[in-house]
Formats: C-alpha cells, sequence, structure tokens
C-alpha cells in the first residue's frame, strides 16, 4: 500500500537534499571566484609596481630594482613570483623563482589573463599576465603567488559548510515532518469519523476538511445517502410486495374452491398445495418486515431497547405457545452494528426458536473484541448428522413444515457479510437447539 506521508517525506527530503547541494556547490564556485578575484586584483597591484621598479640600463637591459618590490619576492620559492619576457626573448625574474621559469605566453600590450597552474616545488599558482610598451620595449609581464595556504583554509571551509549545511537540511527536514504530520493530522480525523460512521455514532463525514480532499468527503456523503435510501427502499419493498401479492392469492383460493374444479380433484389439490407455499412464503416475508421494522439503516443496535419490541412481536406470533423469552445482555447494550441488520439476524434465529421451542427461549448478547449471539430453545433439536445442513441454504429437515431452513441460511449469508462465523450445536441446558453467532468489530 502506497503511503502518502511516506511519498511526502521522501519527496521533500530530495527537493532538501538537492537544494542545499546546489546551495553548497554554488556557495564555492562563488567562493573560489571571489577568492581567485581578490588574489587577482593583488597581483595586478604588485605588477604595477613591478613595472615601477623596472628601468633599462645604458645597455638596454631591464633592470628591476628589488628594494622597490618588496623582499617576498627575493626568498627563494617564497610563494611570490614575477617574470618579464621581451619579444627579443630576453627573460627577468624574481630571485625567488631560483632558476626557474614561468611558462608564459606572449601578450600584446593592453591585453591581460589570469589562470592556474602549477610552479616551483609544484606550486599551485595564481598567474596575472599583461602586455607593456615601455620605452619602446614591448614586454609580458607575469606575476604569480602560491594558492596552497588559501586552498587548505578553504577546504577547511568547505567542510563547516557541509556539516553546516547537514545541519540544516536535517532540521528543516524534522521541521517538515512536523508541518506534514500536522497537515494529515485533518486526514486522521476523517478516518477516525468514518470508524464513527462504521459504528453508527454519526449519519455522515464533516465537511470541515481541507479543500484539497472536500470533493472526496462531499461525493462520499451523498453516495452513502443514495445506498442509505437504496437500502430502505430494498426493505420496505420486501412487505409491499408481500401485500401485493395478498389480494391475488385470494383470488385464487376463491377460484380453488369454486364449483368449476369441484370434479378435478387432483388439479384442484396441486393448486392448492401451490397456494399454500406461496401463501406460506409470504407470511414469512411479511413478518421478516414486521420483525425489520421500517427505522433506518445504519446506526448502532441497542439491544436494551430494540429487543424488549422484538420479543413481544414473537410472543404476540407465537401466542398459543405462551413462551418464556428471556434475554441476557452484557454492560454494552448498545452495539456498533448496522439496527436493521441486527433486527433481521435476530429476528430469524429468534424466530426459529421460538418455532421450535416448547416452552423456553433464552437470548445472550456479549460484547468482547467482537459480538457474541448466543440463542437456545428447549425443543427437540437435531441430529448430529442434521446439524451440518442447518446453514445450507434452502435445505430443510422437515419439507412439510416451516421448518429450519431459509432463515438460518439468511442469517448465515448476513453474518458471512460482516465477515463472522456461525455455528450449530446441542443445547446442554435446555435440550434443543443452540446457535453462535460471532459477529468481529
Amino acid at each position: 500500500m502506497t503511503s502518502l506521508k511516506r511519498q511526502l517525506h521522501l519527496g521533500l527530503a530530495a527537493g532538501l537534499i538537492l537544494l542545499f547541494g546546489l546551495l553548497w556547490w554554488g556557495g564555492l564556485q562563488s567562493i573560489h571566484y571571489l577568492m581567485d578575484h581578490f588574489v587577482a586584483s593583488r597581483l595586478a597591484h604588485d605588477a604595477e609596481t613591478v613595472l615601477a621598479a623596472m628601468r633599462f640600463d645604458d645597455t638596454d637591459r631591464p633592470v628591476v630594482r628589488w628594494r622597490r618590490v618588496g623582499a617576498i619576492y627575493e626568498q627563494p620559492l617564497s610563494g611570490h613570483y614575477y617574470q618579464i619576457n621581451f619579444s627579443d626573448g630576453t627573460r627577468v625574474g624574481s630571485r625567488s623563482l631560483w632558476d626557474q621559469q614561468l611558462d608564459i605566453a606572449q601578450f600584446s600590450p593592453g591585453s591581460q589573463g589570469q589562470w592556474r597552474t602549477l610552479g616551483p616545488a609544484d606550486q599551485e599558482l595564481l598567474v596575472w599576465v599583461a602586455g607593456y610598451n615601455k620605452q619602446g620595449k614591448v614586454f609580458t609581464l607575469a606575476v604569480a603567488e602560491d594558492m596552497t595556504p588559501l586552498n587548505q583554509q578553504l577546504e577547511k571551509f568547505e567542510w563547516l559548510l557541509m556539516v553546516m549545511m547537514l545541519v540544516m537540511t536535517l532540521l528543516l527536514f524534522a521541521i517538515q515532518q512536523g508541518i506534514v504530520r500536522g497537515a494529515l493530522q485533518r486526514l486522521g480525523v476523517v478516518r477516525q469519523e468514518m470508524l464513527q460512521l462504521e459504528q453508527g455514532e454519526v449519519q455522515a463525514l464533516s465537511s470541515d476538511v481541507p479543500s484539497e480532499i472536500s470533493p472526496l468527503v462531499t461525493s462520499f456523503n451523498h453516495l452513502l445517502g443514495l445506498f442509505q435510501q437504496r437500502l430502505e427502499h430494498s426493505r420496505k419493498g420486501l412487505g409491499n410486495l408481500s401485500h401485493a401479492l395478498k389480494g391475488p392469492l385470494n383470488l385464487l383460493q376463491q377460484q380453488v374452491e369454486s364449483e368449476a374444479l369441484q370434479d378435478q380433484p387432483e388439479l384442484r389439490s396441486m393448486m392448492q398445495q401451490q397456494i399454500d407455499r406461496i401463501t406460506h412464503l409470504m407470511e414469512r416475508e411479511m413478518r421478516r418486515a414486521r420483525l425489520a421494522g421500517t427505522g433506518m439503516g445504519g446506526g448502532h443496535f441497542d439491544a436494551q431497547q430494540e429487543l424488549p419490541a422484538l420479543v413481544g412481536v414473537l410472543k404476540q406470533i407465537y401466542q398459543e405457545k405462551s413462551l418464556d423469552i428471556a434475554c441476557q445482555l452484557s454492560d454494552k447494550a448498545v452495539l456498533p452494528v448496522d439496527r436493521e441488520d441486527m433486527l433481521e439476524m435476530l429476528g430469524n434465529l429468534l424466530d426459529n426458536a421460538c418455532k421450535w421451542a416448547g416452552g423456553r427461549v433464552v437470548c445472550e448478547i456479549a460484547q468482547h473484541q467482537g459480538v457474541t449471539i448466543v440463542i437456545e430453545d428447549d425443543g427437540p433439536g437435531v441430529s448430529e448428522e442434521a446439524l451440518v445442513q442447518l446453514a445450507d441454504r434452502g435445505v430443510r429437515l422437515d419439507e412439510s413444515t416451516d421448518g429450519h431452513g431459509l432463515g438460518l441460511a439468511i442469517v448465515k449469508d448476513m453474518v458471512k457479510g460482516y465477515g463472522g462465523e456461525i455455528t450449530f450445536a446441542r443445547t446442554h441446558g435446555l435440550g434443543g437447539l443452540k446457535v453462535t453467532v460471532h459477529l468481529p468489530l
């Protein structure tokens, strides 16, 4: 499953690393450029000093008065060098070169340039070069400085800058995590409301959500309303259909009892059997509709409030038996399951128990890690071989009467829809059938 939080964290982390990586690289490039520019400006100033200190003797040989250029250029391998190349091949270099030469090209007067190269003792030099014309003599003057000390300091600064960038990246990433967590907490509210919706504590999701998910919540609430309407119409249609069939069945019953069929006893008997079967199914569905009630689906099931009415309906249906229907409820009488589903499930189970009970039915409802329903009766019960057939849809142990079959199969389908399980056994206390249903929360 793709995690939105993980995607945001990875995306923000990659963005921060790229951003600070570019800032680190760009900062170092700028520092290198500024350092070279600063040193080149200083070398240009030294070149003017060397140019002012240079003169030509009586033989037109160039001479640089060392006292005017500074002692640093007289110290061997000091890291500060100058060299003058004349167009006729004459070279004049500082004493610091120690009989070595700088490899420089000839520049025309007025042109200049700078670059890095290796010099004496493998020193990394920044060379500033310009072309001059003095007293009719054309020459190229190069001034160089060893960049090794500055490079060492710059390397320390690079590591310091890297550590600072890393700390800032981690700090900003931690801050962004907090921002993302706070933003996604609004989604957690929606998730909590969906859990409350599942448990029947709310009827719809709140519209007080971020604008990015507001269309999703609106569509969900709309679909929820449509589903609720269709569920209600479906449940009401069950009772309406049974009532609608009652009139035509009465007409058919009159036709069967008419004189026209008095001389056809076999046809009359066959038609009467089919009418009785349809009437039986219709009465059963009408009974289911009465047991399920007319309330809205969803919500939650309040056992203490709903069971007395259900028990009252069953006692009225089976008033000839004078049944004792005992209900034992746990402290958590309000169950997080659909009210109509629970009424239909309990209605079928209790109806089946009352049908076969001799005089007593026990119903226990408890909630721990799920909802557990146990219904027992003091009827004749069933054999071990017949227990496995009870949950098979349409299978009835007594085809001649309204026996165990369709009602229990309907309950099995509902339990399966909830991801639960249903078991059948003989009750040891009452001697009849014991049905146990477990629904996970």
